[in-house]
């Protein structure tokens, strides 16, 4: 007869990630990531000014050992740096990276350095206007009531309900998009940014991270196009 030790080994388990390349890779159109605000309503990471928005908590100082944001240059192809924890006493997790907007044939890579050891990933575009997610977000996207009178509020795994994650803004066709360098990508989808992102599993390091963006080119001037964010969490 089994025990428990079958299915629990006594040396434990873990969900954590050690390697960046694990990470679940996704671009959404410019617009297509979301993050529920102050208020309770959904905002875009497209949207205008910092107010309320969806950039606000990744350049409030007193959200920095949580978010950290930065208004990528229009100097190409040298890295940024997004994130640098160079000392902790715990460690923590790398919950996501946020890149900004490019457009086709133009490249942005991820430089992820975990506790010394740098690990770089590359996202490519045929599509105009797509932003890069690393790491676990929530399928899903505005949770307004639908013209049919389906209710698209309040779901768990990131505060989608059934509507609009499974019916209103999930892509129907394969065709619609594709996977380049690991990244999935379907026009018509959302994404949003869950609130509790330590539900997720994450990329755990030990003493030290930093994230740095380099890319090629960019989609526009405008400036939250432009915008870069990490989520972390310190332990």
């Amino acid at each position: 007869m089994s025990n428990l030790t079958d299915f629990f080994p006594s040396t434990g388990g873990s969900s954590d990630i050690t390697d960046p390349k694990l990470l679940p890779r996704l671009q959404v159109p410019s617009g297509g990531l979301k993050m529920k605000n102050y208020y309770g309503a959904i905002s875009g990471d497209n949207n205008a000014g910092l107010t309320y928005q969806f950039w606000t908590p990744f350049f409030a100082a007193n959200y920095s050992e949580s978010f950290s944001g930065l208004e990528l240059s229009a100097t190409f192809n040298v890295y940024e740096t997004i994130l640098d924890v160079s000392s902790s006493t715990n460690g923590g997790y790398l919950n996501h990276v946020i890149g900004s907007s490019i457009n086709n044939a133009m490249t942005e890579t991820y430089k992820i350095t975990v506790d010394g050891v740098a690990t770089e990933i590359v996202r490519s575009t045929a599509a105009n206007g797509t932003r890069g997610i690393l790491g676990w977000v929530a399928p899903g996207g505005n949770p307004l009531v639908s013209a049919t009178g389906n209710p698209g509020g309040s779901g768990s795994m990131g505060e989608q309900g059934y509507y609009m994650s499974i019916i209103g803004q999930q892509s129907s066709s394969p065709a619609n998009g594709g996977i380049t360098d690991g990244f999935i990508f379907s026009s018509n989808s959302y994404y949003t940014l869950p609130n509790a992102p330590w539900v997720y599993p994450a990329l755990k390091f030990k003493e030290t991270l930093k994230v740095e963006i380099k890319r090629s080119g960019r989609q526009t001037s405008t400036t939250q196009y432009n915008y870069a964010g990490v989520r972390h969490t310190m332990i």
